[in-house]
């Protein structure tokens, strides 16, 4: 896989965007709960620059955002869910995808093995060069 960064300042609604499929009175009741600063907050605080160096240089299948991995694993320990909890609450509550800046994707970006795997070159990454991406990614947003 080939890195490209998510570019959330450039992100446009798409025409079956979930989130605007939503009744007025569910959208305030959205921008109400925990998602609304996730999303506004910490998800475009996110950096994946750092991450690129666990993907081919080679022209190849674009990685899963990098974001949406790190801001998965964040709402994961938040929530205490496991790789298929997380998996599923993205699948099916909006405020997931709210948060995650996913309302616009045709199909969610995570399937059950994205956030094992993503660990697994994180460790693998850690074990060649002691930096420890995911956990700097983390504490930057502290």
């Amino acid at each position: 896989m080939s890195f490209v960064p998510n570019d959330v300042n450039n992100e446009q609604l798409s025409l079956f965007d979930s989130f605007t499929g939503l009744t007025e009175r569910e959208q305030r009741v959205l921008s109400k709960s925990w998602a609304k600063p996730f999303a506004e907050i910490i998800f475009p605080a996110i950096d994946e620059t750092p991450f690129a160096a666990l993907y081919s240089i080679k022209s190849s299948r674009p990685n899963t955002p990098v974001n949406v991995l790190v801001g998965a694993s964040v709402l994961q320990q938040l929530t205490n869910q496991s790789d298929d909890e997380i998996n599923e609450s993205l699948l099916f509550d909006i405020r997931y995808q709210y948060a995650l800046h996913t309302t616009s994707f045709q199909e969610q970006p995570l399937s059950d093995r994205s956030l094992g795997r993503f660990r697994a070159r994180c460790n693998a990454y850690y074990d060649e060069t002691g930096v420890d991406l995911l956990h700097d990614a983390v504490m930057s947003l502290l």
